[in-house]
């Protein structure tokens, strides 16, 4: 039962900044907890709506099958900010977000589809080297004091109380959405701070 609710959170999330984009072009104030409880109800209710027999959000599983919790939680950090304009994530958190995810995928993946004969996806099931990296990884942002580290906590989590339909780690970690979204984020980022340099020199 669990599985199933906590698979609706990725959709209702994506509906409800979809929805704060759009009610953005008209100029609408979003803060506050009343904006977020209509919004809220109204990500619910198109989330929840059957088309086909099946409820709109369980249709995006056919195009990935798991999205991971940094994904979640970044998605999340969006939606919040934008209701109550606090950052839960700051900048700092979500370029490691980015850096992790798009370095965890060029090992995952490229071997993942037969580039090598190793296939790091077998050390998702059970305890392996995975859980100890991401552990280590963990401290080390926690010392940091990178807010990422509460990403990765939930992440471990989440595996334990087997919040996902895959019980693999690294679904937790990672997915090709989150991957992809990291890679241009990330690509944006430095585009900027390349525009930017010849300012800070003058």
């Amino acid at each position: 039962m669990s599985i199933l609710l906590f698979s609706y959170i990725f959709p209702f999330l994506l509906t409800v900044l979809l929805l704060q984009r759009a009610a953005a072009f008209s100029g609408r104030d979003l803060r506050g907890w009343g904006a977020a409880m209509v919004f809220g109800f109204a990500g619910a209710g198109i989330v929840l709506m059957p088309v086909g027999g099946l409820p709109i959000g369980r249709w995006l599983i056919s195009f990935n099958a798991n999205f991971s919790i940094p994904l979640s939680a970044i998605l999340f950090s969006k939606v919040f900010e934008s209701f109550f304009g606090m950052r839960l994530l700051d900048e700092k958190a979500l370029r490691t977000g980015w850096m992790f995810s798009i370095l965890a995928g060029a090992v995952l993946y490229p071997m993942a589809m037969g580039l090598g004969r190793w296939d790091p996806y077998a050390a998702g099931w059970g305890f392996s080297w995975l859980f100890i990296l991401a552990f280590l990884v963990t401290v080390a942002l926690l010392a940091m004091r990178n807010r990422f580290a509460g990403v990765l906590v939930a992440a471990i989590l989440a595996c334990d109380l087997h919040l996902l339909e895959s019980a693999n780690f690294w679904d937790y970690l990672i997915d090709p959405i989150l991957v992809a979204v990291s890679c241009i984020a990330l690509g944006k980022w430095i585009v900027r701070r390349r525009a930017q340099a010849p300012m800070h020199k003058t």
